[in-house]
């Protein structure tokens, strides 16, 4: 029977808790630390779940975040004016959650890995199919484009013809040029 690897990944979020450890005046400093209880109660029933479902943990990738500050400036009298500030509170980031990615293998049965591979050569079929028509549209553009560009008369004191920024002595060989490159242009293959 064939196998199959199947992948999930989950979000797991935490929160914080702001733990005030002082303050003067306007300013209040102390520290951000996620909420450990929240965390390991949502971590344990995810990790029951996906044993149950025969899932292997893979990867557990933290999600941090941080905090700033910022104060401005204000006035407190006429003559006195009190600036601000603006940090991260130290710099330090907290774990606000996790995403915990899982994988397990799963096995199918013949017919469902017929069905699965008539289904991708389909959506190959429909995607050349568009990848081919597009092409086309841009080839119909291009010529559109070549088509509409003039064979012009260049020179001032002697004849002169031009087609794509190239003179030509005559008007026939600027006629030529810009036959020879739609023709070329018509049969380079898609």
């Amino acid at each position: 029977m064939p196998r199959l690897i199947e992948s999930c990944t989950r979000r797991l979020h935490c929160g914080y808790r702001n733990e005030d450890t002082g303050s003067k005046g306007d300013a209040v400093w102390g520290h951000i630390a996620p909420d450990r209880s929240t965390l390991d109660e949502q971590l344990s029933g995810l990790i029951a779940e996906l044993t149950e479902g025969g899932w292997e943990i893979k990867s557990v990738t933290p999600l941090t975040a941080s905090y700033y500050y910022a104060a401005s400036q204000y006035s407190v009298s006429l003559d006195r004016t009190n600036w601000g500030g603006y940090g991260v509170g130290y710099g330090a980031p907290y774990t606000e959650g996790l995403v915990v990615m899982a994988q397990r293998w799963v096995e199918i049965t013949e017919a469902q890995q017929a069905e699965r591979d008539r289904e991708r050569a389909q959506r190959q079929a429909v995607e050349t199919a568009a990848a081919l028509e597009a092409k086309r549209e841009q080839r119909q553009g291009e010529l559109a484009r070549l088509t509409a560009e003039p064979v012009a008369k260049a020179g001032l004191l002697r004849d002169k013809w031009r087609f794509r920024s190239q003179d030509y002595p005559t008007e026939a060989l600027a006629q030529g040029a810009k036959d020879a490159a739609l023709k070329a242009l018509r049969e380079r293959p898609l």
